[in-house]
């Protein structure tokens, strides 16, 4: 665990960020009304159209380019200056929606096209082409630039939000989207008409106006420029190739577990967009403009939903234990799915939409920033792209197998079925191999140090200063002054072996035996006059184990000064050798009643002093002494 930073501006007032946000805004509403637009004109909500599989066949078409394309944006990213391949891509999807509305300038009547009439025949090889290709032209072409775009934007990102807020940047600009998605989804559905064509030309240059705004801001963005290449022998830049990029990626096994995690979200993402459209056939034997306007209020709910958990991401702003995170919301989304798909009642729908929004997006934000933190800068264009890569291929393979579904509307359900709890299989399974495992003695004590972490990082929003002082081998005494009764379990977070914890046998409460019996804590009397567990002590740190005290011997409760020190950790450290690390901990909640010192919310630091060992010379009286004054130093500092 790193120190945290402090001193960053806000994120409202980073002008790159703001611009990066604004336009991923545009960008995602221009998205939308090319989706809706292709919706219409392949007649997706008229009667006796297969909707399912009408939706899936727009997103098969869109996706599909992220094969051959997404490696090749990331490349280019890695290659080229990224804020203004961003530019060319949204400029480019903007002129793009421009020629589809001159192509559907001349229709009139219904929006839907007859998907058997002939728009031309190839030249020599005499091949009929038909009209229904003017649209999955479109979303193909689209849909190449947008390849391009994202694993550029993924990897500008970093270079514009500072590490301490990439959790939080990355939310809010996923968040954007998804609000840019669902105004745009709102809006679109009341000017798309499927029973005007001149509707849809007039949602594909609103579209094409927000593409071209989006680009246009990029041009402004004022990224941290660094080092681009990895250095070899007489200062020459390595080859930065795919190959290379493939290498990192066998090399790095978290780094390949966080992108299939992605292949697990997107492909369900795929389903669930699909299943909306069958679903309100099925169970709610809707069609037309009643379908769709049920199709954007689903939709709605769940960008809500993806709302209130990127609200949770950033409210939790940790990466240390994101695993815990991204696999909970994980299971949340598959719950959120059996449930759609197994209760035909409107009310639950929107409860299970809103499920799946945040558990969905708590494990994309989580995933995504942990993929930037862990991928340096020089390779982050292509590991983006190859991400992209993996997932559009089961994405595309999920659309495709949904487009030629037979009855997809009806089907589509059982599909639900074995997704949903595969989903919470799977993040159950993953979830308790992540907490069992662990730099702690036992199974039960790792999965207490995980919690134990989670709570104290996002509860306590505990800051670590000074990590680096912590001895990495060899016995040590951890000496602090003593704020609060949570102040154990914020010195545990950082450390990762388990700390010998010296306390008065009347503290420890019955109540909670089963986690004194893992903790195995040495226990005194009030008079410390126990040769017994003063041996103990002595016999754990031969064992060179971290042993931690409080020297003042009561809590400070709500009067936060120092106490007189008890003179035993001066005869310990003398007849040890072990090196003692002063400890300070302060933001602790000051209160009397105990219970409040772990349920009340607190901004607690501790620092960590330069460990040192006693003079063998000082008596304990003076070693005591001395510990006092570097502790009342180690305060100085805050």
């Amino acid at each position: 665990m790193a120190d945290e930073s402090s001193g960053k501006p806000a994120l409202w007032r980073n002008l790159s960020f703001t611009l990066m946000w604004t336009s991923t805004a545009a960008s995602g509403f221009g998205d939308r009304m090319i989706m809706l637009g292709a919706l219409a004109l392949l007649g997706g909500m008229v009667a006796g159209v297969d909707s399912t599989s009408t939706q899936a066949s727009t997103q098969f078409w869109f996706f599909l380019p992220y094969i051959g394309f997404s490696v090749v944006g990331g490349w280019l990213a890695d290659h080229l200056p990224r804020k203004w391949l961003l530019l060319v891509c949204d400029e480019s999807r903007g002129v793009i929606l421009l020629l589809s509305c001159w192509m559907v300038s001349q229709m009139s009547g219904s929006a839907a096209i007859d998907r058997d009439a002939l728009w031309f025949t190839l030249p020599i090889l005499g091949t009929p082409v038909y009209q229904v290709w003017k649209v999955y032209g479109t979303l193909f072409a689209i849909g190449t630039f947008a390849s391009i775009f994202n694993p550029t934007r993924n990897a500008i990102v970093p270079q514009i939000v500072p590490s301490s807020q990439l959790t939080i940047g990355n939310a809010v600009i996923l968040v954007i989207n998804v609000i840019a998605s669902q105004i745009g989804l709102l809006i679109g559905q009341r000017i798309v008409s499927q029973e005007d064509a001149s509707t849809v030309q007039t949602g594909l240059m609103l579209g094409a106006a927000f593409y071209m705004i989006s680009g246009t801001f990029f041009a402004f963005l004022k990224p941290i420029q660094t080092h681009a290449g990895v250095i070899g022998p007489g200062g020459a830049p390595k080859p930065r190739s795919f190959l290379q990029s493939a290498k990192y990626l066998l090399q790095h096994r978290r780094v390949m577990m966080l992108i299939g995690i992605n292949v697990l979200i997107w492909p369900s993402a795929a389903v669930v967009t699909s299943a909306l459209f069958g679903l309100g056939k099925m169970h709610y034997q809707l069609e037309g403009e009643a379908l769709l306007e049920h199709f954007a209020h689903l939709s709605v709910t769940m960008g809500v939903g993806m709302l209130l958990g990127a609200a949770l991401v950033s409210f939790i702003r940790i990466r240390r234990e994101a695993p815990m995170v991204y696999l909970t919301g994980l299971m949340a989304a598959g719950l959120g799915i059996l449930v759609l798909a197994a209760v035909p009642v409107l009310t639950v729908a929107y409860v299970a939409c809103l499920l799946i929004g945040i558990g969905g997006n708590v494990a994309i934000v989580s995933v995504l920033t942990l993929l930037q933190s862990v991928t340096p800068n020089y390779m982050r264009g292509r590991v983006m792209g190859l991400n992209a890569l993996l997932n559009t291929i089961f994405s595309v393979m999920t659309y495709w197998a949904i487009w030629q579904l037979p009855d997809a509307d009806r089907n589509i359900a059982s599909v639900m079925f074995v997704l949903g709890p595969a989903l919470i299989l799977i993040g159950l399974y993953a979830l308790i191999r992540q907490t069992t495992q662990g730099p702690m003695p036992t199974r039960t004590l790792n999965v207490v140090w995980r919690f134990n972490r989670l709570f104290c990082l996002v509860w306590h929003r505990l800051k670590v200063v000074n990590l680096h002082h912590i001895p990495s081998n060899g016995p040590m005494i951890l000496a602090s002054n003593h704020t609060a009764g949570i102040d154990p379990l914020i010195m545990q977070v950082p450390i990762q072996k388990l700390i010998k914890w010296i306390m008065f046998r009347n503290y420890r409460f019955r109540l909670i035996e089963p986690f004194w019996k893992q903790m195995d804590p040495i226990t005194l009397d009030l008079n410390g006059s126990d040769i017994g567990q003063i041996r103990a002590i002595l016999k754990a740190l031969k064992k060179d184990c971290a042993v931690g005290l409080f020297p003042e011997g009561r809590l400070q409760r709500d009067v936060r000064e120092l106490q007189e020190f008890r003179p035993g950790i001066g005869m310990i450290a003398r007849r040890t050798g072990a090196t003692i690390v002063p400890v300070w901990i302060h933001g602790t909640p000051a209160t009397k009643n105990m219970l409040w010192h772990f349920l009340l919310p607190s901004r607690s630091t501790v620092i960590y002093g330069n460990p040192y060992k006693p003079d063998p010379s000082m008596t304990n009286e003076e070693i005591v002494h001395d510990l006092r004054e570097r502790l009342i130093a180690l305060a100085q500092t805050v």
